[in-house]
């Protein structure tokens, strides 16, 4: 199975903060648009749906290769501090990993800076100065590439459950089960089975919102769930694909503005989009 997108929405700005009680804002995108944004019922119900749904229907075409293959395009706030300023800086990546079972592989990483963009901070910008760019590429031999889950990545909700979070501890709250799926995602090609574990996963997870109907960053339709945590400080959204069961994107936001973060609040400070995961017989 198979994810493509033809546009990726992100732009880079970066504003230095001398400490104010006025300071100049950082641009952050605007918070995506859900059919639940105040009291939202949980999700349980809506999840349980999609899965039954996906169980129910004809298995794809599975692809065949040594490597699962994911590429996904990020924007995240990166920022420092310095003589009584901060410095933020809004970064996008386009990330492609290829990961054999054996935990070899490869990872190239466009990295975009404002230079990249600041003609054209706009999303066919964006694709342009990652087609033209030349990426940093890493690889790795058998166990330098590790997984978020070891192959096979179990098809059963109870043991995908264990293996969720001994990489997000569950001592952290629901937010760890939102988090280690949007990981999950990164690094492996998830098929319809394990589809269906992380969603019944989702559904018994205390804590997990519906948001309802979404269109995300990329024009793409989706059935939105999130997580509010740290005293209601922060919300961790995940968007899934209706008809694949598939996980488009993954957004983190702050609620509340942090101490010395020159955001206005409610203020998107990083996100996922994931573009193509299939398998692939070699890494070019």
């Amino acid at each position: 199975m198979a994810t493509s997108a033809a546009a990726l929405v992100a732009g880079v700005v970066v504003v230095q903060v001398a400490d104010s009680s006025t300071p100049a804002y950082a641009a952050t995108p605007e918070p995506l648009q859900v059919q639940y944004s105040g009291d939202a019922p949980m999700a349980r119900d809506a999840l349980l749906r999609l899965a039954a749904a996906l169980e129910a229907a004809p298995a794809p075409a599975q692809s065949v290769g040594r490597f699962s293959f994911v590429r996904v395009g990020q924007w995240s706030l990166d920022m420092s501090f310095s003589k009584g300023s901060t410095d933020v800086a809004m970064v996008p990546q386009v990330i492609s990993t290829w990961r054999a079972a054996d935990g070899s592989g490869k990872v190239a990483t466009v990295n975009l800076d404002r230079s990249d963009l600041e003609q054209r901070p706009d999303a066919e910008g964006l694709l342009a100065a990652a087609a033209g760019s030349v990426p940093d590429v890493n690889t790795y031999g058998p166990g330098e590439l590790a997984a978020v889950v070891a192959d096979p990545v179990p098809t059963d909700a109870n043991a995908l459950e264990q293996a969720l979070y001994a990489h997000q501890p569950r001592v952290n709250g629901a937010k760890s089960a939102v988090r280690a799926v949007a990981d999950l995602y990164r690094t492996t090609e998830v098929d319809q089975n394990v589809r269906v574990a992380v969603l019944r996963f989702l559904a018994r997870t205390d804590g997990v919102l519906l948001r309802g109907a979404v269109t995300d960053r990329l024009s793409r339709h989706g059935l939105a769930v999130s997580v509010d945590s740290d005293n209601g400080g922060t919300r961790d959204i995940l968007v899934f694909d209706q008809r694949t069961g598939l996980l488009l994107a993954y957004e983190s936001m702050f609620l509340r503005r942090p101490e010395r973060l020159p955001v206005r609040v409610p203020a998107v400070h990083a996100y996922v989009l994931y573009l193509d995961q299939d398998r692939r017989a070699d890494t070019t």
